[in-house]
């Protein structure tokens, strides 16, 4: 979870309150309405950034997965007893 802190005009606090107090809902409760609001309208539409790895990363990642195939992997259940027998 993120936590945002924001600072409006007079205007723009006001304005959230009045739309706020039809709804019962105070500033806060109201922008997080409309920031969901604006989060749901953006995956309604498809619109999912996608970031790409780099070659070396992708490289790395295809080798690694080719050595778990390969069975010369170590499962960790305990990660703070495996670095610390490092």
């Amino acid at each position: 979870m993120t936590k945002i802190q924001l600072t409006l005009t007079d205007q723009e606090a006001a304005l959230l309150a009045g739309y706020g107090s039809q709804l019962g809902h105070n500033v806060p409760k109201t922008a997080k309405f409309f920031i969901k609001k604006a989060a749901e309208q953006i995956l309604n539409q498809g619109v999912i950034p996608v970031y790409e790895m780099s070659e070396e990363t992708e490289q790395r990642g295809l080798e690694a997965l080719a050595e778990h195939k390969a069975g010369r992997t170590t499962k960790v259940t305990d990660a703070k007893k495996f670095f610390e027998e490092l």
